[in-house]
């Protein structure tokens, strides 16, 4: 059974890391009017994990990603697909990399 608050909890998480988002794009130097493109690119990028390892490849979350990356590289790559419609980021050890993918959605519009 769903916590009466869970909706207002998950809005507030989203409020915040929509602010964190946009503070990131805003110190990186991404002017205002590019605010509304990045937020839209982050709700529809496509990821891929790669293993470098082993080759294998894997859709994920974006939470994944996060995981992954962390939030900044996360941020990096959702800023280069947003206008160039894919970007690779690699972890740390790079051992994985995270494919960002926006190609259908610029195909849209």
């Amino acid at each position: 059974m769903a916590k009466k608050n869970e909706p207002a909890a998950l809005l507030q998480h989203h409020k915040e890391f929509k602010s964190r988002c946009m503070a990131y794009f805003t110190r990186i130097g991404h002017p205002e009017k590019d605010m509304k493109q990045l937020w839209k690119a982050i709700q529809d990028v496509r990821l891929t994990l790669t293993d470098e390892e082993n080759g294998k490849e894997e859709r994920i979350t974006i939470d994944k990603a996060i995981e992954v990356l962390g939030v900044c590289d996360f941020l990096s790559g959702i800023s280069r697909s947003a206008f160039h419609a894919t970007a690779v980021r690699d972890d740390v050890n790079h051992r994985y990399s995270v494919y960002f993918d926006l190609t259908d959605w610029w195909k849209r519009i």
